[in-house]
């Protein structure tokens, strides 16, 4: 398997992964505050406000925020693991049940059974843009690169912090031998996840590509 294909294998692989990494990680409850006076229970005090707890949406830019930042290789992809969880915490169990059916059949290679796991399970949760990015992967293993990207844009207008959404894009454009658009969505990833595997790497083979094409 070629490097170019990491970021399709990523997104579909994650189908058996990460979704069952997120439902194996419930979010702790946060305690109440101590306090050592006493209140007249007739009484509301005002002063003592439960404190905000940060929605999973919040927790996710988060956590992609600081994986653009990340110092090192290790940081990295403990932050990137971290957002994956993040973008599966809020799937249904119905819809759990979609993606562990479609990867079956994705192991088998029906990559149309697969497909239409998938847009069930979009149906059932069309606001969680992670079910898109699956359905690109299994589009792109079909060939199907115009699905794809339809997919690919609509997860990255929802979640534009998606590096490995960019990623996916990049290599859909590459296949559809449009080298400038692959480019620069790779370019973005980039600046999502510097840290990528063999990032440096795949960005030289696309600027080659591209300078390729110029006159």
């Amino acid at each position: 398997m070629t490097n170019g294909r990491r970021w399709l294998m990523a997104g579909a692989v994650l189908l058996c992964t990460s979704v069952f990494s997120a439902s194996a990680a419930p979010v702790p409850a946060t305690p109440a505050p101590p306090s050592s006076v006493k209140n007249d229970p007739g009484k509301t005090d005002s002063s003592k406000t439960r404190p905000h707890r940060k929605t999973v949406q919040e927790r996710l830019v988060e956590a992609e925020k600081a994986l653009a930042l990340a110092g090192n290789d290790k940081d990295a992809r403990k932050l990137a693991d971290q957002a994956e969880t993040l973008r599966n915490r809020s799937l249904t169990g119905a819809v759990r049940m979609l993606l562990t059916d479609s990867q079956e059949a994705l192991g088998k290679h029906d990559f149309q059974a697969a497909e239409d796991d998938l847009t069930s399970a979009i149906t059932i949760q069309p606001d969680q843009p992670i079910l898109r990015r699956y359905r690109a992967a299994i589009r792109s293993a079909a060939g199907d690169n115009n699905g794809a990207i339809s997919d690919l844009g609509v997860v990255i207008q929802a979640d534009p912090g998606d590096a490995t959404a960019w990623g996916m894009l990049a290599e859909a454009e590459r296949d559809r031998h449009e080298p400038d658009a692959a480019l620069r969505a790779y370019k973005q990833m980039m600046l999502l996840d510097p840290h990528a595997p063999d990032a440096d790497k795949q960005l030289k083979i696309l600027q080659k590509e591209k300078d390729g094409q110029e006159d």
